[in-house]
């Protein structure tokens, strides 16, 4: 599936024309709309059915909302200055049946897991990691293929040399269609297949408890009782977002996810939209742990259609020994449980011992870099698979010596067994 990208009057949309195969989608118009204010004031015909396709897909994410892309996206501009994100806008005759939000999107190698010296390359990502689409196309894997080929070729005439699918399911339809774009585009993935962990609620949610032995029953009420005078506070609220914002950068400053992978709450403009966005369409859901007056742990976390999604989480080094990161999951189970209790606790990415512990089901899931075939393209990812190749071949060799586990526990916790 290759692409033809050619603009149309106005330098800032574009226009994609398909060839060399006979897609069967030949009477749709696709265009790629730059993400300017101009183009999606509230009463314009673009953000009208923008907000009907958000409004009528039973899958959307937030993360789609015009309302709230049309806000970040100034703030994605100041960090990414080489590419603007656009809106794909597909019709077929006046009435409108997909669409896809491309932000801009900067890689170090080092974060791919490349050897040596660290490179910056750009593209996009596909927000909310999904098309949105009206009814009659929500099972047609061939348009989502169609879709996603165009959105890569896009991605390759604009400033951008990828696009990456972040954290897709292994049961969804655009894992399928990586499948079939195999032989006209390159892929990379920096995380492979990784184990998923839901919790799926039952009927009566207080029986979420009676999967655990009595054994684990009674080590939970333990150590809640040995943390009583910690205090759970749920944030919900506009009105709350800036003070726990504040509350969870402090914490995060003395984290095992910062030391290792960087500073992950910054407590900057752009994370404050973004939760004050959640918080206005009442899907914000997150937590603070207190010790007294202190804040100790944190969990950012957004409800929406049914889903508790785990987005963000961190304790304080200082406290291990308390088991603050158990301690705080416990109780935010027993208040999902008690109030307004989802279908799902979607865990987010990453594997973990207690994510699997606390799961009712485990699937996959995998991040994807799609990109247009070209000799540097290939350069690339040769580099690339080579260096995890390498970088795979030593944790294996540490694993089996033991060395592995105790450097992992010691940058997590500054000494063996601290938790």
């Amino acid at each position: 599936m290759q692409t033809n990208l050619k603009r149309k009057q106005q330098a800032d949309y574009w226009a994609t024309q398909t060839d060399q195969e006979d897609t069967g989608f030949e009477s749709l118009q696709l265009d790629f709309i730059q993400l300017a204010p101009g183009h999606f004031h509230p009463m314009s015909e673009l953000y009208q059915s923008w907000m009907e396709l958000f409004q009528k897909d039973p899958h959307s994410e937030l993360d789609q909302h015009p309302d709230h892309v049309l806000r970040i996206s100034p703030l994605l501009q100041e960090e990414h200055a080489f590419a603007r994100g656009h809106l794909l806008f597909c019709r077929k005759g006046n009435k409108p049946v997909a669409a896809a939000v491309l932000l801009p999107k900067l890689f170090n190698t080092k974060t791919l897991r490349g050897i040596g010296p660290a490179r910056q390359i750009g593209g996009y990502f596909l927000s909310g990691h999904r098309f949105l689409m009206s009814e009659d196309y929500q099972h047609d894997q061939a348009f989502h293929n169609f879709l996603l080929g165009a959105s890569v070729s896009f991605c390759g005439h604009n400033a951008g040399r990828f696009l990456l699918l972040e954290d897709i399911l292994i049961n969804e339809p655009l894992n399928q269609s990586l499948k079939h774009l195999s032989k006209h585009f390159l892929s990379y993935s920096h995380t492979g297949f990784q184990p998923r962990s839901l919790i799926q609620f039952p009927e009566h949610p207080v029986d979420y408890w009676n999967q655990f032995r009595s054994k684990s029953r009674r080590k939970h009420r333990k150590l809640l009782r040995d943390n009583s005078e910690l205090q759970l506070i749920r944030v919900t609220r506009p009105d709350q977002v800036a003070e726990f914002l504040e509350a969870a950068h402090q914490i995060s400053l003395n984290t095992w996810q910062t030391q290792r992978l960087g500073l992950r709450i910054k407590n900057s403009d752009k994370e404050l939209e973004e939760m004050m966005f959640l918080a206005i369409n009442d899907s914000l859901r997150s937590y603070l742990l207190v010790d007294k007056d202190q804040p100790i742990a944190f969990k950012i976390g957004s409800q929406h259609r049914g889903t508790f999604n785990d987005l963000e989480f961190g304790f304080d080094l200082n406290y291990a020994s308390v088991s603050p990161g158990e301690t705080l999951l416990l109780l935010i189970l027993e208040d999902l449980i008690e109030s307004n209790t989802p279908r799902t606790f979607d865990f987010g990415t990453g594997d973990a011992e207690y994510k699997q512990r606390y799961s009712t089901e485990i699937t996959q899931s995998h991040s994807v870099l799609l990109f247009p075939s070209t000799w540097r393209n290939k350069c690339l990812i040769s580099y690339l698979k080579s260096s995890c190749w390498i970088d795979q071949t030593s944790r294996k060799v540490l694993k089996s010596s033991g060395v592995y586990t105790a450097l992992r526990q010691m940058s997590r916790y500054r000494k063996l067994g601290s938790r």
